[in-house]
């Protein structure tokens, strides 16, 4: 990664500056005693200059079922007088039946314009035989924030044998290439993916392939 992408990339690690992890828990009603894991920061996702709270919550609900024992929650505010603003929400067990874990954040300024866009990532269990970590790109636009790409981080159906297609049985994982989507300056996402398996046979070797995704192709806000 080269220094333009070291200074535009923001990795979460949980460290939330002046912002601290106790007030979001506190502003979203979720004991820090059922938190199981929290990522924090501050940093510029709206125009302007001003700094933003965004935080991904994991957490148990205390509902005995499988699917909604745990759920993921984003979080988006604004700190004004010393309180936070709640600007938008997703609650990600609701979106995706099944069940979710393991809630994550990274934020990136893909187009250099000084905003940085989010990029959240979980688990899901909808499919029990299919292992999944699911992610999402959110941009701001004029009408809020939208999903401009959503799809596998990682994804293994190999043990699916039965009810999935051939051609689905893969098992692949895919970073976002951060220097490569950089350079486009927002417009495409581009990933590294790798393949491990292809129709449920195990590669020799994993191969490396690289996929480009126009961003600006997916509209309407969440």
């Amino acid at each position: 990664m080269g220094p333009a992408a070291g200074i535009a990339v923001l990795l979460i690690s949980g460290l939330a500056a002046a912002d601290t992890a106790g007030d979001v828990y506190k502003a979203i009603g979720v004991p820090t005693a059922s938190v199981l894991t929290g990522s924090v920061v501050s940093a510029p996702v709206l125009p302007g200059g001003a700094k933003q709270v965004v935080a991904i919550t994991t957490y148990m609900t205390g509902q005995r079922e499988k699917e909604t024992a745990v759920n993921v929650r984003l979080d988006i505010f604004d700190r004004v007088e010393g309180r936070l603003v709640p600007l938008y929400t997703r609650d990600l067990g609701a979106e995706y039946p099944g069940g979710v874990g393991r809630g994550d954040i990274q934020l990136v300024d893909l187009d250099r314009d000084a905003v940085h866009e989010v990029i959240i990532s979980f688990d899901s269990f909808a499919e029990p035989l299919i292992s999944q970590r699911l992610g999402e790109v959110l941009m701001r636009g004029a009408d809020g924030f939208r999903v401009a790409w959503f799809g596998p981080f990682e994804y293994d159906a190999t043990r699916e044998a039965r009810s999935l297609p051939a051609e689905r049985r893969d098992r692949y994982r895919r970073k976002i290439d951060i220097p490569a989507t950089l350079r486009s300056r927002g417009t495409t996402l581009v990933f590294e993916k790798e393949m491990i398996a292809v129709a449920g046979d195990r590669l020799a070797e994993p191969q490396t392939v690289r996929e480009s995704v126009t961003l600006l192709e997916r509209s309407g806000s969440r």
